[in-house]
């Protein structure tokens, strides 16, 4: 038994025929698969650059209002403190007039209330004096 080692015509058909099957699955199958994949890994790239682009903008928005929110608030509390401290002169202000009024009042009532006692002290000497003149007259029974 004796073994040829030429080829023979068959394993050209068959040679032919697999580079005939590798164009058509090529072209028909591969190529449009390979096509979807390049697209979505396209699609996939430009939406996470999309996304980083978006992140960077919202980061930036938020620092934004953040310092603005800051600048906000420290204007707040200067309005606060500023109108605090109004409040707190116009307070004292108030109370200072309210107490020279106070003051005022009380001098006045004072003075009254000692022309009233000089007065109610002259009328009990002369109401005393003629009740004594009255007693006397009486217990002596003629006129003093």
């Amino acid at each position: 038994m004796q073994i040829s080692l030429t080829p023979d015509y068959s394993l050209l058909a068959i040679l032919v025929i697999f580079v005939i099957n590798y164009l058509v699955v090529r072209t028909f199958f591969l190529k449009p698969v390979n096509d979807v994949l390049e697209a979505r890994d396209t699609e996939t790239k430009t939406a996470e650059k999309l996304y980083e682009d978006a992140m960077a903008r919202f980061q930036d928005a938020t620092e934004k209002m953040e310092t603005q929110l800051h600048a906000a608030k420290r204007e707040a509390a200067h309005l606060r403190d500023r109108f605090r401290g109004e409040a707190g002169a116009q307070r004292q202000q108030m109370i200072d007039r309210t107490s020279g009024e106070a003051k005022q009042i009380v001098a006045e009532a004072d003075e009254k209330l000692t022309s009233d006692v000089k007065v109610a002290r002259d009328t009990i000497v002369r109401d005393s004096e003629s009740l004594a003149r009255l007693a006397a007259e009486r217990i002596l029974g003629r006129a003093v």
